[in-house]
C-alpha cells in the first residue's frame, strides 16, 4: 500500500504529519511512503498541506489522527529483524 504525503517548507503541521507517517511506515513492510513537496509537484490544484493520500485517494488534510489512520490502512506491524 502506498501513502503519499504532500508537504511544503516551513510548515509545522507538515513536519508533525511527516514524522507520524514515517514512523508508521518504518514499522511495516507492507507500506510505502512517498513524500512530495508541492513546489516540485506539476499539478497546481493542491492547495492545502499537509495532504495525505492512500493509494492515490485523499485521506486527510492537516494533522492526522494516528489511530484512525492505523485502522484505515489495517496496519499490521512487521517484526523487523536486524542483520548480523
Amino acid at each position: 500500500m502506498t501513502l503519499t504525503l504532500f508537504i511544503t517548507d516551513k510548515c509545522q503541521a507538515c513536519a508533525r504529519v511527516k514524522k507520524q507517517v514515517t514512523d508508521i511506515t518504518e514499522r511495516s513492510n507492507d507500506l510505502n511512503l512517498q513524500i512530495e513537496n508541492i513546489k516540485d509537484y506539476p499539478q497546481n490544484n493542491l492547495l492545502i498541506v499537509p495532504a495525505l493520500y492512500i493509494e492515490n485517494e485523499l485521506y486527510a488534510y492537516g494533522d492526522i489522527n494516528e489511530n484512525r489512520l492505523l485502522k484505515r490502512i489495517k496496519f499490521k506491524e512487521t517484526e523487523l529483524t536486524e542483520k548480523k
